[in-house]
């Protein structure tokens, strides 16, 4: 692989109570399949980021975690929400990365802002992203002679 390829996707269903911090038991479920469809799909990831844990949300960080048991990887959990920025120039200049797959899994609101630093074209993601999607997988491939990312947009088949 030319490059890196990284996943960018919110996490699974959450409660209508926004003081429930958790998935939902069809966020549960959703994240088991995902355990199984990601690499089936993608191939195996070497590296799994989720936002930070906090009162209000551990959703990034549950979605990702049956995968994380499935593939023998731990989560790095050490970006807040809004830090989005941060993690985002670190894909794209920390060398290793290349040849890996990367899943990131994150909150609705800054996946937009996500992808612009990412330097994806605007057109190519969802701005804003839609509050009811939950089955949105964005391929992100960054080519090292590219400057703009080649984004494919994967809805998943559950």
């Amino acid at each position: 692989m030319n490059g890196k390829v990284i996943l960018v996707m919110r996490h699974a269903e959450k409660s209508d109570d926004p003081l429930d911090p958790d998935l939902t038991p069809a966020g549960y479920a959703r994240a088991q399949r995902l355990a199984q469809y990601i690499p089936a799909t993608f191939g195996n990831p070497k590296w799994l980021f989720a936002t930070a844990g906090s009162k209000h949300s551990r959703r990034p960080i549950q979605t990702l975690e049956p995968l994380a048991t499935q593939c023998h990887l731990t989560i790095d959990e050490t970006y807040a929400d809004q830090d989005y920025g941060a993690l985002a120039h670190q894909l794209r200049k920390d060398d290793a990365f290349d040849g890996a797959l990367v899943v990131v899994c994150w909150h609705h609101g800054n996946i937009p802002p996500m992808m612009h630093a990412l330097k994806a074209p605007a057109d190519d993601y969802p701005d804003p992203w839609k509050r009811d999607v939950f089955d949105l997988i964005l391929q992100v491939k960054i080519a090292k002679d590219r400057e703009m990312p080649e984004v494919t947009k994967v809805r998943e088949p559950f």
